[in-house]
């Protein structure tokens, strides 16, 4: 599909200007901040960091807040980024930034503090130039007094005191201390749930955390406790707890401490656990469908969040066609599809946009889904192998940098927000361009070579991984192509390549990637199950050579997803990667599907009688004709397979399927859209397009294309 249009692409987008995401800091040496000599202090900050990266990276800062004044309830932490810092996960409060001013406030369980009392507070960041520490943090608006360790405290009244010590040549490396969140679970009875656990620092060492119940149910006991290296420190661990079944109608409650001697003092961090019962009549309210985040599979044992644009392009088809159909179409209505980002106004709100990024995640909380996937497509020069690339970022006019401020960043902040802590977010990041990159393909390789020299794409893709893999509640999923356009041995061995060293790369390197996906927007079956394998022969001759499997060892989707796991996997990649295949437009069913295996003795026919891939050639990809909707979506359907989704969103047109624009129409004609068109219109030869006749324009609803795709589904509606 030549994806990288939107159903709004000709519509011109009003930029708004974007909120930055989630706060970051951190500091390499002491720093003395300084007081108002007009204001009364009460309170004193200590900032504490460790950062990576030599020229750029990230970085972890903790702060304690010490009230040296009257108790209070409800409070509110500011400071300013003196650098180029960008929050990107906090803790123990609920933190947001904007530009440079970043804000911390109380979550519900900490918003009393006591005087002389203290509160524990972190977050993490990444940084560009150089990452000094900010000096003028605001308690409920009055300054405080700072201090850094290696350096003496700021004076309490006096702004024009000096600090008794320079910077230290070996400044403290911060208290290493264990964070958990969520403070509160909810565990049904019988069943298990967890907290997240992680570090505010990089040990020198192994860190093994232990946790006991000290009061409470009894029958709440620890199932896992987590360990961490220098490698894994700041990855979210699951800490589980289990509810034995019981007799009682009670829901119990018990206060776990969990500790590591090779923590900082106080190396403790009490957490409650409540277990819901199942042997009463009035059970306690259930736990948010993702609260036992994060988890290896996303998809796994949850409702997935369903459009209602979406649903209501179906029922306008619905209340078209006959009875049957309608009704098989109403039956799709509450399936998941995914959410595309294509255009910086989907995310902030702008011209022709009808529900943002935000009014996606609002309705996905009020619907109850416990997962939602989220398409990242902006890249500057975005569909470099497209004739008809509408990318909205240029690398020439400072894109990158605005991809980054403009699109990454707000949808970061977004996701951080605590209102969508436990919605499981899945970010499939930039379909296609790795693909473009190793791929190419003639004539219209320049642009792709382009965007190869700048390293816009894979800067981006980095920077992208970079701020929502540190997200507790986001799965990030790199485009790992399909069968039909990476699937010969150099161009696969070149994009597992590509995507390794893409992914390692990043500040979290291998660690930041949870999964692949493939056949994004494309047609490639799951099963071809009339052809056993490329060396199957035909009168002696293997079917690989026909014209058109054309030496491709894969021949379906499946195989070629699993075998480009295995190889990333090979290559340094966790064992944990998870696959998603698109299965939107996959089906092949109805009239024309093969029941059997042909009977031919040439290779040709054979396989062209035998394959249930309809398509006049595998490079075959707009609104192919006799498509169906293909497997519904599912978790965990084979192993190594997180999900198999509906990404692309059935229906919508892939591009213009002729007649031709009006004349003067500024927009080009892809030449694979054109159902009277070659894919190949620089050659000699003639190799038919395979598109539907009269396509509006890529991302509008295609009444026709919906209809064929409900008849021919597989399996069958």
């Amino acid at each position: 599909m030549p994806f990288g249009h939107h159903r709004f692409a000709r519509r011109i987008l009003t930029a708004v200007a974007a909120v930055a995401p989630v706060a970051a800091l951190a500091a390499t040496g002491p720093v003395l901040g300084t007081t108002s000599a007009d204001a009364a202090v009460t309170c004193q900050v200590t900032y504490t960091s460790t950062q990576w990266g030599t020229n750029s990276g990230g970085f972890t800062a903790g702060i304690t807040v010490r009230n040296t004044g009257e108790a209070l309830t409800g409070w509110k932490l500011t400071f300013t980024f003196p650098g180029s810092q960008k929050l990107t996960q906090g803790w123990s409060a609920r933190w947001t930034q904007l530009a440079d001013r970043v804000t911390a406030q109380n979550e519900p369980w900490n918003g009393t503090v006591a005087a002389g009392g203290s509160l524990q507070l972190g977050f993490g960041g990444t940084w560009t130039g150089s990452n000094p520490p900010p000096t003028d943090f605001t308690f409920n608006g009055v300054p405080c007094q700072v201090i850094v360790p290696g350096a003496s405290p700021s004076p309490s009244a006096s702004p024009s005191a000096s600090p008794s010590a320079g910077p230290s040549a070996s400044p403290s490396p911060g208290p290493l201390r264990i964070v958990i969140e969520p403070k509160t679970v909810t565990v049904p009875e019988g069943g298990t749930a967890s907290v997240q656990v992680w570090l505010t620092r990089r040990p020198e060492g192994t860190v093994r955390i232990g946790t006991a119940n000290m009061s409470g149910d009894k029958d709440l006991t620890i199932v896992t406790n987590p360990s961490f290296t220098p490698d894994n420190w700041n990855v979210p661990q699951p800490l589980t707890v289990a509810a034995a079944e019981d007799d009682d109608t009670v829901n119990g409650s018990a206060t776990f401490d969990t500790r590591s001697s090779q923590a900082t003092a106080p190396s403790a961090v009490l957490w409650t656990a409540t277990e819901q019962d199942n042997d009463t009549a009035s059970p306690s309210p259930s736990p948010s469908p993702g609260g036992d985040l994060p988890v290896d599979n996303p998809f796994l044992g949850v409702k997935g969040y369903v459009d209602p644009d979406w649903a209501a392009d179906v029922e306008s088809s619905a209340v078209k066609v006959d009875d049957a159909t309608a009704q098989k179409m109403r039956g799709l209505e509450k399936t998941p599809t995914a959410v595309w980002l294509n255009r910086i106004a989907d995310v902030t709100g702008g011209s022709g946009v009808t529900r943002t990024l935000k009014d996606h995640l609002d309705t996905a909380v009020e619907q109850g889904a416990g997962y939602v996937t989220v398409v990242l497509h902006d890249l500057p020069d975005r569909d470099c192998r497209s004739r008809v690339s509408d990318a909205e970022l240029h690398e020439q006019d400072n894109g990158l940098n605005r991809y980054k401020a403009e699109f990454v960043d707000p949808v970061a902040a977004l996701l951080a927000k605590p209102e969508y802590r436990n919605l499981r977010v899945a970010a499939v990041i930039e379909p296609r361009a790795l693909t473009d990159l190793t791929v190419g393909g003639a004539p219209y390789t320049y642009p792709c070579e382009r965007a190869a020299g700048s390293g816009v794409y894979v800067m981006g893709i980095r920077y992208a991984l970079d701020t929502l893999s540190l997200l507790p509640n986001v799965y990030t999923y790199m485009d790992a192509g399909s069968a039909g356009w990476a699937g010969w041995e150099s161009n696969f061995t070149a994009l597992a390549t590509s995507i390794t060293e893409t992914v390692r790369g990043t500040t979290r390197g291998l660690s930041s990637l949870t999964g692949i996906t493939t056949n994004v927007g494309d047609y490639i079956p799951l099963q071809e199950p009339f052809l056993t394998g490329p060396d199957q022969t035909v009168s002696g001759q293997p079917i690989k050579q026909s014209r058109f499997i054309d030496w491709n060892p894969y021949l379906n989707e499946r195989d070629y997803a699993l075998a480009m796991r295995a190889a990333l996997i090979t290559k340094g990649l966790p064992a944990s990667l998870g696959v998603v295949v698109d299965t939107s437009r996959d089906g092949w069913g109805g009239p024309a599907r093969p029941t059997a295996v042909s009977t031919s003795s040439d290779v040709n026919t054979f396989v062209d009688q035998s394959r249930v891939d309809r398509r006049p050639s595998r490079a075959a990809e707009c609104n192919q004709n006799g498509a169906g909707l293909g497997a519904r979506p599912i978790a965990a359907p084979a192993p190594g397979v997180d999900a198999y989704l509906w990404i692309k969103r059935p229906g919508e047109s892939d591009g213009v399927g002729g007649p031709l624009l009006p004349e003067g129409s500024d927009r080009l004609i892809d030449y694979r859209c054109d159902p009277k068109g070659s894919l190949t219109p620089w050659s000699d030869g003639f190799r038919p397009t395979g598109a539907l006749p009269n396509a509006p324009l890529a991302g509008d609803w295609h009444h026709e294309q919906f209809v064929m795709l409900v008849n021919n589904a597989y399996p069958a509606l």
